[in-house]
């Protein structure tokens, strides 16, 4: 006999209610007159303590009448004498019930079955039921799979972003406020210093220059970003005061106010019931805010107070379950552009937690939670640190257990936070304080680390200052600076670190919970962290771009640091992680990814979002690794589960994790090998085609990330990622050279992947041909010798615009899309050899060619991979030389390179990490795949000459639009038909294979001008 409908969603509801245990959800089934209206008894209803009802439609498959069912409640209201709350139903779950679950005996069969994870079938209709989620097709899932699906399906966006609105809306009435109170006094400079963001003086005559006017704008910005961001963290503060009312006595703002003489919020009225809370603990929430709020004066305080007041009432609600004030908080860091810090948008934190934190442990028993310790040593807002505590969090709870009882031990001791920017740390604080808000703790392991020169103090602890009334800065006994360098002390993996949890001026400590001050101690431990998740700074030390002409060292520039103090930092660094991957060309991301390495133990794992030239960039030529090759070797020969996870978008911006940078990014996920463990040498390569638009796509992206995996487990084979019927990306798995680049990244049509790589191994795939066709091919620096980097080239010789025919010493440096529009290319500059450098002139000469390799090739925008210049010509900064042995063979390569094929294999290889551009370097281009001309024949030789000297001059369009140009269209042909010898079928079979290259995002860049599919 088949269960009834009634009795398995009686089932459904048994289940559902021990894996909500804490969350303030009453789930009741079959309940009539629930709903305010037409008769009607929704399947299960789930109502919340915070947040509006939520219902549960289930069928029977085929479910015919299920999507009626659903439109049947949608916007209904609940009856309250019935409900027992109140609210209008926005929220509707779509379920879908197997045949086995159809076929069970009875209730305890079906809910044995649902308790081993039987799976259901749903879909959320949220507002309305056209907003519909997935768009088509149901997800497949247990009923535990499914309460974590509706846990951010019925998250209040609404109320969110009202919530970020009146807290931008509440900081920037109160900043103003503080900017007209600071000129004359020291308020500016007081706030300036407890944030650790600039306060310029207010310049005391109009600008004169362009120059001058610049900075005054520049300084105005600076202002009023730091006033901001201390009228966000009062806020936050206040919000934070308003969730803690009724507890320990704590007080609300409006009975605060109540019991102030005169009935208005005050100075002293808000200090006095922070100190309060200060003696309870909360320290790292409060001690900030107290200290920004004391050095305001009191009268522009009292009037702003109520603006803020009814700032923190509105963000109140919103901020226990979301980063409502990191939202605002990045936009307000004067120094993030310096620091390269930027904010991980909410959907991205969700999609690194879900792929890091392993669902496999014993997450029923509370010693897998308690042991469960996460770290991020470059915090920001704190959103990667709490996705993550928040996921352990509810595997916990979703196999019974009550993670809040938890919460207190995991503040004092599993999870670790730092940064050097005092609102980081507190908003960070804040968040994982809300996740349980009213449950005590004695300490964080939440750091402020101190950054610059160590200021020297006298035998009181005060700064002492110079003559000009600059802090004096302390040297060793040699004489050396002395100076602190953040979380970047922990690349010593010699010995456990001590910190301080957030040390304070005038040598305070923090206050404990007994409300005593004395110091809180914190070991960083190596190899203790069971998750290690950053999205670290990128600034690089290097003084080679363009935003950072007027930087000695942008990677330690912050804060106001003098040059002295940036070489000082630099060299503290270097000696720190002279045994670690760090490489300072590859930046600060390198630094904090040894950091994560160093920290996390054996069989945990680390999640990092880098710069995709983690990925793409830095090299090994056989005797030196540079860059981010480092960290490759360290991930193939120490890490298992390796994950590349990367966004296949035309824009830079679209292909970032974080919110405000216009580098592309890659996020990595790996599990560290255990002692006994053997590395696999091989990495799991994901390629969405968008990034996930809020929580709950980037959740159940991630989810059919993990079921993705589990079917692709054989080396160069890959599968689809779907979300009911909507595909979102791919899964390859790949052998990975510890040695080489891992270039799966950022890649639309994985296919053109599978045909580059057997390209390099010599087997032409074409498509509808379903054989193999064999093409001698090697790389590059098997065949030929790239030139000097352009640096080197310098050294030897001075360089000027223009060339012409009785010009000595020809150079084709610079990049010219106008003019540089076929295989020949004329020299655009001229070298004079440096006085005394004769001899070294004559050994640049020496690598002087025809041939030049495009180092910057701008898809769409340069029609030619590689140029010929009649003469031989020095290569510049965006054309290296390539020396082979022959005129003839220069010819022919610049044949090969700017075919189709040639593309193909260079777009791999190269660094892709801006739109429609493909970066490579001099210690890169050897490792290129090529046609192997050595193996040619004479005929064959001369055919790619002969194809070079008739097509040379033709004009050529930009290599995004190769698929309607007839030169590029022609040279294929003859090099298919003529080098390579192929049937005329191969030349139709090779278009499908231009078009599909041109359609990539990389390739197009986002230029109309691609081809649209």
């Amino acid at each position: 006999m088949a269960l009834e409908e009634p009795q398995l969603n009686g089932r459904i509801a048994s289940v559902i209610r021990p894996m909500t245990k804490g969350l303030g959800w009453t789930v009741r089934e079959e309940l009539w007159y629930a709903l305010r209206g037409p008769k009607h008894k929704p399947d299960i209803l789930i109502t919340r303590d915070a947040g509006p009802p939520i219902i549960l439609e289930n069928e029977y498959l085929p479910a015919n009448t299920l999507v009626a069912d659903c439109t049947r409640v949608m916007g209904r209201e609940l009856d309250p004498e019935v409900a027992g709350s109140t609210g209008i139903v926005g929220t509707v779950i779509a379920v879908r019930s197997s045949d086995d679950l159809n076929d069970c005996a009875d209730g305890d069969q079906a809910q044995a079955l649902l308790e081993r994870g039987a799976t259901l079938e749903y879909a959320v209709y949220q507002g309305n039921m056209l907003n519909r989620f997935p768009a088509s097709g149901f997800i497949t899932g247990s009923v535990r799979e499914m309460v974590d699906f509706i846990k951010p399906a019925a998250e209040p966006r609404d109320i969110i972003a009202k919530a970020a609105k009146a807290l931008a809306r509440g900081a920037n009435d109160a900043a103003q406020r503080i900017l007209d109170c600071a000129p004359g006094t020291d308020v500016g400079e007081l706030v300036g210093e407890i944030l650790r963001q600039p306060w310029p003086a207010v310049a005391e005559q109009p600008a004169m220059t362009t120059q001058e006017n610049r900075q005054q704008a520049a300084d105005n910005t600076a202002r009023r970003q730091t006033a901001k961001m201390c009228a966000t963290i009062i806020i936050n503060a206040l919000a934070y005061q308003q969730n803690l009312a009724g507890y320990q006595g704590i007080r609300d703002l409006d009975r605060v106010r109540a019991d102030t003489p005169g009935g208005q919020l005050t100075k002293n009225a808000v200090l006095s019931e922070w100190e309060k809370i200060l003696a309870i603990n909360y320290w790292p929430i409060f001690h900030i805010a107290h200290q920004v709020l004391m050095a305001l004066p009191p009268r522009p305080v009292v009037n702003m107070l109520p603006g803020m007041h009814t700032a923190a009432e509105a963000i109140q609600g919103a901020m226990r379950t979301h980063d409502v004030a990191g939202e605002v908080f990045q936009s307000l860091i004067a120094d993030r552009q310096t620091l390269a810090t930027y904010y991980t948008r909410p959907e991205s934190t969700t999609l690194a937690a879900y792929l890091a934190v392993p669902e496999n442990l014993d997450w029923a028993d509370p010693k897998t939670l308690k042991n469960y310790q996460i770290a991020d040593y470059a915090c920001g807002t704190g959103g990667l640190v709490l996705a993550a505590y928040q996921r352990a969090r509810e595997l916990h709870r979703s196999y019974g257990g009550d993670p809040d009882t938890l919460h207190s031990y995991m503040m004092e001791s599993g999870l670790t936070a730092c940064d050097i920017m005092p609102a980081a740390v507190h908003l960070t604080s804040s968040l994982l304080s809300s996740v349980a808000y009213r449950e005590r703790y004695a300490g964080t392991r939440n750091i402020l680390y101190p950054f610059g020169g160590v200021k020297k103090r006298d035998a009181a602890g005060k700064v002492l200052v110079d003559a000009a009334g600059n802090p004096e800065l302390a040297k060793d006994n040699e004489g050396n600076l002395l100076v602190d360098i953040g979380a970047l002390e922990l690349l010593d993996i010699q010995s456990t670190r001590h910190q301080i949890v957030l040390p304070l001026n005038e040598g305070q400590t923090a206050l404990g919970s007994n409300g005593k001050r004395k110091p809180i101690e914190v070991e960083m431990t190596p190899a203790s962290q069971s998750l290690v998740i950053m999205n670290p700074p990128f600034t690089t030390p290097t003084n080679h771009a363009a935003d950072h002409v007027d930087t000695n060292n942008p990677a330690f520039a912050a804060f106001g640091t003098t040059a002295a103090e940036q070489d000082a930092m630099s060299e503290r660094v270097k000696q720190l992680g002279k045994d670690t991957i760090r490489d300072g060309y590859a930046g600060l991301g390198s630094d904090f990814a040894a950091i994560a390495h160093n920290m996390v133990k054996p069989g945990g794992h680390i999640a990092l979002i880098l710069p995709i030239s983690a990925m793409l960039g830095g090299s090994w030529d056989g005797k030196v690794m540079r860059s981010w090759q480092k960290l490759r070797q360290l991930l193939a020969e120490n890490y298992a589960d390796i994950i590349v996870l990367s966004i296949a978008q035309p824009e830079s911006r679209e292909a970032a994790f974080s919110a405000d940078t216009d580098m592309a990014e890659v996020m990595l996920v790996a599990r560290r090998l255990a002692a006994d463990e053997k590395p696999a040498m091989q990495a799991h390569f994901v390629n969405l085609k968008s990034r996930p638009g809020n929580k709950l796509e980037a959740q159940e992206t991630s989810r059919a990330i993990r079921v993705a995996l589990t079917q692709v487990t054989k080396p160069d084979t890959y599968v689809a990622i779907a979300i009911g019927d909507t595909e979102v990306g791919t899964v390859r798995l790949e052998r990975v050279d510890p040695l080489g680049k891992w270039t799966t990244a950022r890649i639309a049509d994985i296919g053109l992947v599978q045909v580059a790589r057997e390209l390099a191994k010599g087997n032409l795939y074409l498509p509808q041909r379903f054989a193999p066709v064999a093409i001698p091919m090697t790389r590059m620096g098997q065949i030929g010798r790239v030139g000097l980097v352009h640096r080197s080239i310098l050294m030897a010789f001075s360089k000027r615009a223009g060339a012409n025919s009785g010009t000595e010493y020809p150079m084709l440096w610079n990049q010219d899309s106008k003019t540089q529009v076929s295989m020949a290319t004329l020299p655009d500059s001229a070298g004079t050899v440096k006085a005394g450098k004769q001899a070294a002139a004559q050994q640049v000469w020496a690598r002087s060619s025809h041939l030049h390799i495009n180092q910057e090739f701008r898809f769409s925008a340069n029609p030619t991979a590689a140029a010929f210049t009649p003469r031989q010509a020095l290569g510049g900064s965006s054309w290296p030389n390539f020396q082979m042995d022959s005129v003839e063979q220069e010819k022919a390569m610049c044949v090969w390179l700017n075919g189709t094929l040639g593309m193909v294999s260079f777009w791999l290889e190269s660094n892709r990490t801006t739109a429609g551009r493909g970066r490579t370097t001099v210690t890169a281009i050897p490792n290129i795949p090529t046609l192997d001309l050595r193996q040619l024949t004479a005929e064959q030789m001369q055919a790619a000459v002969q194809i070079y000297d008739d097509l040379c001059q033709e004009r050529m369009l930009p290599a995004n639009e190769a698929y309607r140009d007839p030169v590029r269209q022609e040279l294929d042909r003859r090099l298919l038909v003529e080098v390579l010898g192929l049937e005329d079928t191969a030349i139709e079979q090779l278009a499908i294979l231009r078009n599909q290259w041109c359609m990539e995002p990389t390739v197009t860049g986002g230029k109309s001008t691609g081809l649209a599919e």
